[in-house]
């Protein structure tokens, strides 16, 4: 892993960190960065994968678009900084345990948990 990706993906963890707090249970970048096959243009595929949101009394399963419009500005600033695109994919904590796609068997495989 080069030293600015280990930068970016630092900086990346602190902020979705504070934003999401317990919520959040895990990072893993995924694709051709955690394979270590990346190209010069490559982007960061990260994983991220959340604890469902209590509200009233209910729980409230992960919604992958309002969170992305939730987390909009800390990637793009990220992005912006380092002259990288950085692509989040978000789950919840359940989905991410027991569904089987194959996407999420080579997140499995390859990924490299952060």
């Amino acid at each position: 892993m080069s030293p600015n990706l280990e930068l970016i993906l630092e900086s990346l963890k602190q902020k979705l960190s504070a934003h999401y707090g317990e919520r959040l249970v895990n990072l893993t970048l995924f694709g051709s960065q955690a394979r270590g096959d990346q190209q010069a243009e490559s982007d960061i595929d990260i994983l991220v994968v959340l604890r469902p949101q209590n509200s009233d009394g209910k729980t409230l399963s992960v919604n992958p678009v309002e969170e992305i419009k939730r987390t909009g500005k800390i990637v793009a600033d990220l992005s912006l900084e380092y002259d990288v695109v950085i692509s989040c994919l978000f789950m919840d904590e359940l989905n991410y345990q027991t569904r089987n796609s194959a996407l999420l068997r080579n997140i499995r495989q390859e990924g490299v948990l952060l």
